[in-house]
């Protein structure tokens, strides 16, 4: 159950030294608002879960609309309010995660002002192609946008959501999920060396090409040796978790493998060597995600024992495991790959269809037309039936000439095959081990390619050609399109 004045009460910062006050705005635009679109609500003091979900969904199709900005605006607003609550909640959760609250290291009030950075006197709506939040000046309806960094990351979480496409998940958890991925609330963490991997996760991960004047050429086969047996073993075992120490066993192997390098070490002189790169490993990636070095690790040394054990300030961390860290870099390489080879393949389909017109006896004065054709229809918004009138030609050779079905279906089928083709050769490149190497996974993974770019872009586009001109094409396809055409001036 939830109360309906979430929708119009905004959670703002702590003003002054009384932090633990709740401080709680009522936006009386919001909350006028609200009762005009749910009339049937006004009178309740509480919504169940299903009535909470339809309510998001409303407010979300008229925030994301562009038939009336200013209540797209409005309807921002009132899912904002709902989301400062969230927001709220889960920075006090995050002290407790780290079990940091009986040592005195921050409150989650320290955690606030990265965040809750929205106080609902202003009117935002989003562009969604660009990503861009415009402030709305409701007096006279003209926009600007807000420069970057400058953002309401609550607006940001909304444009990141979508009810239709997140059903599994409710705009609490994405809340919940978007606040702890915060990039600010995280280098803040990892300031106080909290939730950083452990030396031996950090060994299992790629070496930065920035390291390359801090390592030894010995450190490299250090970390392959290690690599090899300690990453086929927690494959092998299915180990999740925490990455453990390496056994003897698995020593006595890295330094076999050394030893075939002419690297001869003792088990402890390799384990002072493991770690030793393990705190380059760690400043770097420190650096690298807030730049800034913390000197701090995550063991400490004891002279008594002469053994390592796991330094106390340190909350307990989970590593990556190794088919993580290889679908992770999977997943890094399709975002960067998909739509450099949906460019490329756009405009090779342009360009052989320019040229099909340039030989073709009935459409040949439309080749040069073609581009101006596509602007029309995908820029413009303006339907082929009108492109045909401004032609002066009919609907069925407008329909002709651009073919917009084949084009869509053509694109499809080649931009899936040259994705494949790059990201096989990519695995290679990266040696993903067991992506390499299981012919069953890779088949998987290739019909899995498939759906990917099916549901990224090509369900959205090709519902676009049929639906009503009214709507701005905005599937990715589209968007890709129009910035081929923007590059063809």
């Amino acid at each position: 159950m939830a109360s309906p004045t979430k929708y119009w009460q905004i959670e703002i910062l702590p003003i002054g030294e009384d932090v633990q006050l709740k401080h709680r705005r009522e936006i009386s635009r919001a909350k006028e608002f609200f009762k005009i679109q749910f009339p049937h609500l006004n009178n309740n003091s509480t919504i169940s879960t299903e009535e909470n979900k339809q309510i998001q969904t409303v407010l979300w199709e008229i925030f994301r609309s562009d038939d009336d900005i200013y209540q797209s605006a409005i309807a921002g607003l009132c899912l904002r309010c709902y989301v400062s609550h969230r927001i709220l909640i889960t920075c006090k959760t995050i002290p407790h995660i780290y079990n940091v609250s009986a040592e005195n290291l921050f409150r989650y009030t320290d955690l606030l002002p990265f965040i809750l950075n929205d106080d609902g006197k202003t009117l935002v709506i989003v562009n969604s192609e660009s990503r861009t939040q415009y402030i709305l000046n409701h007096h006279d309806g003209t926009t600007s946008a807000i420069a970057k960094g400058g953002e309401f990351f609550s607006v940001d979480i909304l444009r990141r959501f979508n009810p239709n496409l997140n059903s599994n998940e409710s705009l609490d958890n994405w809340t919940t999920r978007l606040t702890r991925q915060n990039e600010e609330i995280k280098s803040f963490l990892w300031g106080f060396g909290l939730a950083t991997p452990s030396d031996w996760g950090l060994l299992c991960k790629s070496i930065p090409r920035s390291l390359c004047g801090f390592l030894l050429t010995e450190d490299y086969e250090i970390i392959k040796a290690f690599q090899i047996v300690y990453q086929r073993d927690r494959l092998k075992t299915r180990q999740k978790g925490r990455c453990l120490e390496p056994a003897p066993s698995q020593l006595q192997e890295i330094l076999h493998l050394l030893q075939q390098e002419s690297i001869i070490f003792s088990p402890p002189e390799l384990i002072y060597h493991l770690k030793r790169i393990a705190e380059i490993l760690r400043q770097d990636w420190l650096y690298r995600k807030s730049r800034y070095i913390k000197t701090v690790s995550t063991e400490v040394y004891n002279n008594s024992t002469n053994d390592y054990f796991d330094n106390p300030e340190f909350p307990y961390h989970i590593d990556s495991d190794p088919e993580d860290v290889e679908l992770e870099k999977l997943q890094e390489i399709c975002a960067n790959l998909f739509e450099q080879v949906l460019y490329q393949t756009i405009a090779e389909v342009i360009e052989e269809r320019i040229e099909y017109l340039q030989k073709s006896k009935g459409y040949k004065n439309f080749a040069q037309r073609f581009l101006e054709g596509l602007r029309l229809y995908y820029q413009d918004n303006i339907s082929l039936g009108e492109i045909a009138k401004l032609w002066e030609i009919e609907w069925s050779k407008a329909r002709r000439i651009f073919k917009l079905e084949d084009f869509l279906e053509i694109v499809q089928y080649r931009s899936e095959e040259i994705f494949l083709d790059k990201l096989l050769q990519s695995v290679n490149k990266y040696q993903l081990t067991r992506i390499s190497h299981e012919p069953d996974y890779l088949k998987n993974i290739a019909a899995e390619i498939r759906e990917f770019a099916y549901k990224k872009t090509f369900k959205e586009a090709k519902a676009e050609l049929v639906t009503s001109k009214k709507q701005m094409k905005n599937s990715l396809f589209a968007q890709i399109i129009r910035t081929y055409l923007s590059n063809s001036h």
